[in-house]
């Protein structure tokens, strides 16, 4: 599977479509816009556009659109975008763009869904958006840091702060069990870093254990049992859901990982977000490293949800392929 669109970002749904987003840039007298374009892939690398940046966001104004995130709904029939939107940037402008997030909720041919009695086609000041179980239900962020968490049902217009009184340093969504794991200092009664489970429809918390120092990207296994994230730029700290039993530490240096589907490695890419780097897979019980896909340099990649692929972005165009997990 080859998808030839040169992919700035990409999102694998559970039955294996692809979306992916392409910068589009257009010079306007002195103004310099971006109008992101979204196109679906599907299993045998056939895309669609979905999205044409130019008359999802038309002229005028002269606003910037760019798509920082997308979300798969558990069914694989909707999406979930981020978006950052900003005033273009001219030759004449005395300061730099004011950045603006929202959030913009589609249906897998592009079709908006909008908040029932919203005055905005989007979410405003809202981010890492994510369908729950149900294809129905959405819940993201918002804030500066810490963050709240908002559940909106659109076709009814009703939205929702959950956990009132609680707010989140980092957050990983679990949509398909309408769950969340959380970390935050007012948590605990001793106020200390916890890491917990949320229940995104009944609101209720449950300690998973105590955290030593701040926790980043996390990120939940494919049966749901495991979380792993970020404990320094350096070290990946993976806890059991339940059994609690001392959390396991793997040094594997800067990167990006996922999951493999037996949860007993992680794939990572090594280097920064925004560069390319070789792709290794680590074990988790004895940290060992060995090099995949030839230890070529990949831009980005992903696991497809049945465990049989990964899909990786070339670097320079951003060509996605698909190979046999390896």
């Amino acid at each position: 599977m080859i998808v030839e669109e040169d992919c700035a970002l990409f999102a694998v749904a559970p039955d294996n479509k692809i979306a992916c987003s392409v910068q589009r840039m257009k010079r306007m007298k002195k103004v310099t816009i971006e109008r992101d374009d979204i196109f679906v892939a599907d299993s045998g690398g056939r895309t669609k556009r979905i999205i044409e940046g130019s008359k999802f966001m038309p002229v005028p104004p002269p606003a910037t659109y760019i798509v920082d995130a997308m979300r798969w709904s558990p069914d694989s029939r909707r999406l979930a975008v981020d978006i950052t939107l900003q005033q273009a940037t001219s030759e004449d402008d005395s300061g730099p763009p004011v950045p603006h997030r929202v959030i913009a909720l589609l249906g897998e041919d592009g079709e908006e869904i909008r908040v029932a009695g919203s005055k905005t086609r989007f979410i405003e000041d809202a981010f890492n958006a994510a369908w729950l179980a149900d294809g129905e239900t959405a819940v993201y962020l918002t804030g500066g840091g810490p963050y709240n968490i908002v559940r909106v049902r659109p076709s009814e217009g009703k939205t929702t702060t959950l956990f009132e009184g609680h707010t989140f340093d980092a957050v990983v969504w679990d949509p398909k069990r309408n769950r969340a794991f959380a970390v935050g200092r007012n948590l605990s009664i001793l106020g200390r870093e916890a890491l917990v489970e949320l229940d995104l429809l009944h609101e209720a918390v449950t300690e998973v254990g105590r955290i030593d120092g701040a926790a980043t990207k996390l990120s939940v296994s494919p049966s749901g049992r495991k979380v792993a994230y970020w404990v320094d730029g350096e070290t990946i700290e993976i806890r059991d859901i339940g059994s609690n039993p001392k959390p396991v530490r793997v040094r594997v240096g800067v990167g990006r990982f996922e999951w493999a589907p037996d949860e007993r490695r992680i794939f990572l890419k090594r280097g920064l977000d925004d560069k390319s780097g070789n792709i290794v897979w680590i074990g988790i019980s004895d940290g060992n490293f060995h090099q995949t896909l030839h230890d070529l340099m990949f831009h980005d990649f992903r696991i497809t949800q049945d465990g049989e692929s990964i899909i990786v972005a070339e670097p320079g165009k951003r060509i996605l392929k698909e190979y046999p997990l390896p």
